[in-house]
């Protein structure tokens, strides 16, 4: 039995894409905003700011422009967003966490270019990949840090994480507006003439037959063979006539 290609797309005017495009510019505000004057180090300067900046903007302009014919173009600015989060995942204590966070990236860029490729016939496996990792931000690690007084965040820490909030939520409202179609196979047929009238066809027909009518009658006729053998021996007893 063969399997039906799928496609996903998104509309322009939905309520997920525009979610999206609103948190993602966020995300870039308050990147800004946290990172500003950090960008001494060079290093600090691409991963942490120039990285999620520009995927973020790649990500809006692509959904765009490209979201209704060619989803699947976003899975470059969601790849190099997935570089960011394991770069930033490489400076924690836990060694345990760098590798759990390493593993859920991966299968965030896996899912994500399975799904907008169609090779994943469902949403709902991002959405569940982009909100229980946003949730547990916001329960495990944001709320306790912030009841924490004795080791109070920083406006520039506080600014960053804001930044990481908006992309995990503008992912998934993204995948919430994801509609799915089936692609038909296109099928290149051989031409076929199209058949003429039954009118112009017999007229077709009729002139063929008067053009041959006309070749027959402008050719020269055959002369008959029996008039041929009786002319034959009247010729040859003149021919012995004249002889001496």
């Amino acid at each position: 039995m063969k399997t039906e290609k799928i496609k996903f797309y998104t509309e322009r005017n939905s309520f997920g894409v525009q979610a999206m495009i609103i948190l993602m510019a966020l995300s870039v505000a308050f990147r800004v905003i946290g990172c500003w004057g950090l960008w001494s180090d060079r290093s600090f300067a691409l991963a942490q700011i120039a990285l999620p900046i520009g995927s973020a903007l790649l990500l809006i302009a692509f959904v765009w422009l490209f979201g209704k014919r060619a989803l699947w173009t976003t899975f470059i600015p969601v790849i190099l967003g997935a570089v960011f989060f394991i770069v930033k995942s490489l400076g924690f204590e836990s060694m345990v966490h760098t590798v759990l966070c390493i593993l859920l990236y991966a299968a965030v860029i896996a899912l994500y270019t399975g799904t907008v490729f169609g090779v994943i016939r469902t949403k709902w496996i991002l959405a569940a990949l982009f909100g229980l990792p946003f949730l547990y931000h916001i329960f495990v690690e944001d709320l306790p840090a912030l009841r924490d007084t004795a080791n109070p965040v920083s406006f520039s820490s506080g600014m960053q994480e804001m930044s990481v909030l908006c992309i995990m939520l503008g992912l998934f409202c993204l995948s919430l507006s994801m509609k799915k179609t089936i692609v038909e196979p296109v099928i290149h047929l051989p031409r076929i003439r199209k058949p003429k009238p039954a009118a112009e066809q017999e007229a077709s027909e009729e002139a063929a037959a008067d053009q041959e009518a006309a070749d027959q009658a402008a050719a020269p006729a055959a002369p008959d063979a029996s008039q041929t053998a009786q002319q034959e021996p009247a010729e040859a007893g003149q021919a012995t006539e004249t002889l001496p």
